[in-house]
């Protein structure tokens, strides 16, 4: 299954591009509703490359579906405020099938989202400081300085079970709110390398490259035909070709909350098998009243052992093959915030400030 992920490149560069997102610019130039909102600043080539070191291989964090994200660090008066540590995400090649004729599509439609007033303060989306849409760099600023991805903290044993449950429940709340929308968004590509941790273990989204809904719109044509990420990928959706829907979000949940319990992830230097994938690896040895909970992680302060069995089985029905036996994000909210873990440390587990 793994080797079928890959979707026909040559195919999708001959699509076309949905006209009512060919020029969201304008749209980002407008601002926001918002009185107190700083406009994003544009900036040039020259200056992302002087944030990064020229992107420098020592400030690289990691990969996302559709290109890299850098550490960064911005000059006092640069961006109207004093010195500050950022993070800086270019796109590369393998977004091109997505942008048709405007190959700053994808800058601008996340720039776009991140500024709406609907979805602007909320803690656990990134906030965007500026963005460049120059020849040499695709590119986008964002206000953060992180611990890591939650990819490449996984399997460190300083990520305790106790920081776990929060990014666990942080990112879960965030896509309550992102699917309770008049319109909800489908982030679509769900993925752990897409995830930033901050200082305070606050789980940060920083990558969408695949969303719909809300002020982006219908899933665009060339989107239609580009897979989710690597190891989160619906199978479903894969085997049957249907209408992607709020579903593939709860199934991509569940493989995170598979990996933060079992304490295992997707090793992106090797080829991956589908016994390789998170989910069929849980299948493999859970059965009810199993818990899938690494046994380091049980002697962690926080906790409780009645939890083990109840986040497992919720993480299970998460990664269900057929959509219709899958929670809905709101029923997930309510069984994690059962857990003794939420009850006990709920006031700890929220975002910091």
């Amino acid at each position: 299954m793994a080797s079928e992920i890959a979707a026909p490149i040559a195919l999708m560069k001959r699509l076309s591009i949905n006209p009512d997102v060919s020029d969201l610019l304008e749209a980002i130039k407008l601002g926001s509703r918002r009185e107190h909102f700083t406009k994003p600043f544009e900036f040039t080539s020259e200056q992302i490359c002087t944030f990064t070191d020229m992107f420098d291989k020592r400030n690289l964090i990691g990969p996302t579906q559709f290109g890299e994200v850098y550490r960064g660090k911005i000059c006092e008066g640069m961006s109207g405020s004093k010195a500050k540590n950022v993070i800086v995400k270019r796109w590369d090649e393998k977004s091109d099938p997505l942008v048709g004729k405007d190959e700053y599509l994808m800058v601008k439609a996340q720039v776009m989202f991140l500024t709406d007033a609907s979805v602007v303060d909320h803690p656990n989306l990134v906030n965007v400081i500026g963005y460049c849409c120059d020849e040499q760099v695709r590119g986008v600023v964002y206000d953060l300085d992180p611990v890591d991805t939650l990819h490449n903290m996984m399997l460190k044993d300083d990520f305790t079970w106790l920081r776990r449950i929060k990014v666990a429940l942080g990112f879960l709340r965030l896509l309550e709110f992102l699917h309770g929308h008049d319109k909800p968004y489908l982030v679509f590509n769900i993925d752990a390398c897409h995830i930033m941790l901050d200082q305070e273990f606050n789980p940060i989204l920083f990558d969408f490259g695949l969303m719909s809904g809300g002020i982006i719109g219908e899933l665009s044509y060339p989107k239609k035909f580009i897979y989710m990420s690597l190891g989160y990928v619906d199978p479903f959706f894969v085997d049957t070709g249907m209408r992607h829907d709020l579903s593939c979000d709860v199934f991509s949940y569940g493989v995170i909350l598979i990996e933060l319990i079992a304490k295992i992830a997707i090793d992106l230097e090797k080829s991956v098998k589908l016994m390789d994938l998170p989910d069929e690896r849980a299948k493999l040895v859970y059965k009810p009243g199993f818990s899938l909970v690494q046994e380091s992680l049980e002697k962690d302060p926080g906790y409780d052992a009645t939890d083990g069995p109840m986040i497992s089985n919720l993480a299970m029905r998460c990664v269900e093959y057929f959509p219709e036996n899958r929670p809905t994000m709101k029923e997930v909210v309510e069984q994690l915030e059962g857990l003794r873990v939420v009850k006990l440390h709920g006031d700890g587990l929220g975002p910091s400030n």
